[in-house]
């Protein structure tokens, strides 16, 4: 059987390079921890809220073939 080596776990540390961040990429983190998951998601993938509005629609529109526009909505009577 081989050697055992023993690896100790400061000195392992130690040898790591440290991580530096942009300020730029420091400021996204932030933004990122205090979202929820699926503000997340949709930061991370690029989409703001105009197109997230058009997704949803398209996929509202193929689920139920007619959407109203928002124009169209009385929302203060119901």
């Amino acid at each position: 059987m081989g050697k055992k080596i023993k690896l100790e776990k400061a000195d392992l540390v130690k040898r790591l390079e440290p991580i530096e961040l942009s300020p730029e990429e420091e400021a996204r983190d932030s933004v990122i921890e205090e979202m929820s998951l699926a503000r997340s998601l949709l930061k991370l993938a690029e989409i703001d809220h105009e197109r997230e509005y058009g997704l949803c629609r398209r996929a509202a529109e193929r689920l139920l073939e007619r959407v109203p526009e928002p124009d169209d909505l009385d929302i203060e009577s119901e």
